[in-house]
């Protein structure tokens, strides 16, 4: 029986794209929970009626994760941290998606998971630059960018995972819980999918990245 062909591993995809997922996932969450608190201690919080083109200060009652969304903080208290915190994370997820395509087949498939990764980084901190009740409509669109493009790409990306040799298959578990996160968050839309699918997207990059960074000397796979 002939062997399998063996890949050249590039250690530099492996550090630089390992290092850029952890710092991005860690901004991000870090910056996201930080949001959480800012928004509950605050005395007051921005509430937005359809029609009225400016939001209305009311007071606080705490931030509720079973009914509210997480670019609720993207307005209010929450607003600096929370935004300033998902475009840098955004912006710094961007090149974690080409160092992976160095470290997988480059397959069709491989490439588009890639390019989608790379729309919804984008995608993710634009939906910030354009906050909710600010710039309602901007908002929606980036967010809908992000959602789609996040779901295709890591679908792609964890299926060229289980093809090949360098990822482990704890990130394709990963990926298939997250399709299950997602399409519950496409039919259903309430706010515990939404975040959900935040936790998802988190824990799917931060694995690959810390994965990265502890097979980065493997020269070959």
């Amino acid at each position: 029986m002939a062997k399998s062909k063996k890949m050249a591993v590039s250690l530099s995809a492996a550090l630089i794209g390992g290092l850029f997922a952890v710092i991005s996932t860690v901004v991000g969450a870090v910056s996201i929970l930080g949001a959480v608190v800012t928004y509950t201690v605050f005395p007051f919080r921005p509430m937005g009626i359809m029609g009225l083109p400016f939001i209305i200060p009311v007071i606080n009652t705490g931030y509720n994760f079973w009914y509210q969304y997480v670019s609720e903080m993207s307005a209010g208290p929450s607003a600096f941290l929370y935004n300033v915190g998902v475009i840098v994370s955004g912006i710094l997820a961007i090149p974690v998606f080409p160092c992976m395509l160095r470290l997988l087949r480059s397959t069709v498939i491989a490439k588009i998971g890639v390019v989608a990764g790379v729309v919804a980084s984008i995608g993710m901190s634009m939906s910030s630059v354009y906050p909710l009740y600010v710039h309602s409509a901007e908002h929606g669109i980036f967010a809908m960018v992000f959602f789609v493009s996040i779901g295709i790409s890591i679908v792609l990306l964890s299926y060229e995972m289980f093809r090949g040799k360098f990822f482990s298959k704890v990130n394709v578990a990963l990926g298939v819980i997250f399709v299950g996160v997602d399409l519950s968050f496409l039919l259903i839309g309430n706010s515990v999918t939404e975040w959900s699918v935040f936790f998802m997207v988190v824990v799917w990059l931060a694995a690959a990245g810390i994965h990265m960074l502890i097979r980065r000397n493997v020269t070959e796979v």
